[in-house]
C-alpha cells in the first residue's frame, strides 16, 4: 500500500512540473511576440498545450 502512494505521488509530481514548464513557456512566448503573458497564462493554467500551439501560430504583434 504503501508503493501504490509513493507512486501517485510521484506522477502527481510530474504531472505538475510538466504543467509549471508549460505556463512558464506559454509566458515567455506570449512576452516574446508581444501579447500579454498575465493573460496567456491564465488561459495556460486551463489547457497548457493547446495555450503554446496557438501562441505559436499566432503572428508577432511587435514592429520591425
Amino acid at each position: 500500500m504503501i508503493v501504490v502512494a509513493a507512486l501517485s505521488f510521484f506522477w502527481w509530481l510530474i504531472f505538475f512540473s510538466l504543467w509549471v514548464v508549460f505556463l512558464i513557456l506559454t509566458m515567455n512566448i506570449a512576452r516574446s511576440k508581444g501579447y500579454s503573458p498575465l493573460l496567456w497564462g491564465l488561459l495556460a493554467c486551463i489547457l497548457p498545450l493547446v495555450t503554446v500551439i496557438i501562441l505559436l501560430l499566432l503572428p508577432s504583434r511587435l514592429q520591425a
